[in-house]
């Protein structure tokens, strides 16, 4: 986890998505995952492992809670091959059933790699995942868009023993964070990007890719 880096620039509400394991209403907590219930009606938004290996995505941001209390949330997040995470961005941010307020955006910096339990560690692959965002129902709609994330190739890497299913670590403390620190290192999640997630008039979700997937040592200068 990248717990030394700086706080993102905002331009109305930063965040960083916490996540359900699946599309279900509720998951199995343990000391090092945070997992939210989904409302009807709040903003949410769904990553999607279209790919044949496990996908990870390591996400830190600066937060503004509901009421305007800041804070900094980092999120080790595991999705096995044709699984998915809803995260409840609503409930994260204090607003419960409540769609977040037209014109919020969130700027998100992720890491990202690809992970097995045996097969084809060592060996390279294709991560492939898409981002969906939308609000005012449990799930989404067909309208919905869908933001692909490709690359190729990564190294493919040990998934941890303890996971075994789509699951979110969740730090909101540095006594959290020091918990979740070790559970994968800087080069098992070498590629970098940014995305930009916009809450619109009619609570439909807007997610744009910023600073499209390149590999860290590429950018090494600037993180």
């Amino acid at each position: 986890m990248r717990k030394d880096l700086g706080l993102l620039a905002v331009l109305a509400v930063v965040i960083v998505v916490v996540a359900v394991s699946g599309c279900s209403d509720n998951g199995t907590n343990d000391s090092n995952t945070n997992v939210n219930a989904i409302n009807e009606k709040s903003t949410k938004v769904a990553i999607y492992n279209n790919g044949t290996t496990w996908a990870h995505a390591e996400l830190v941001a600066n937060a503004t809670h509901k009421n305007g209390t800041n804070m900094t949330i980092w999120a080790d997040t595991f999705i096995e091959p044709n699984g998915n995470l809803t995260i409840d961005l609503s409930e994260i941010l204090g607003y419960g059933n409540e769609p977040l307020p037209a014109g919020t955006t969130i700027r998100v910096q992720s890491w990202k790699g690809l992970f097995n339990e045996t097969n084809g560690v060592g060996d390279e692959g294709t991560l492939n995942i898409s981002f969906q965002g939308w609000s005012n129902n449990r799930y989404p709609n067909a309208t919905d868009q869908f933001t692909p994330v490709t690359f190729n190739p990564l190294t493919i890497n040990t998934l941890p023993a303890n996971v075994t299913e789509s699951i979110a670590y969740i730090a909101t403390t540095p006594e959290e964070l020091a918990n979740i620190h070790s559970i994968d290192t800087s080069d098992e999640e070498p590629l970098y990007e940014e995305e930009l997630i916009v809450v619109n008039a009619d609570g439909s979700v807007t997610i744009t890719i910023t600073q499209v997937p390149e590999l860290c040592q590429a950018i090494s200068s600037i993180v």
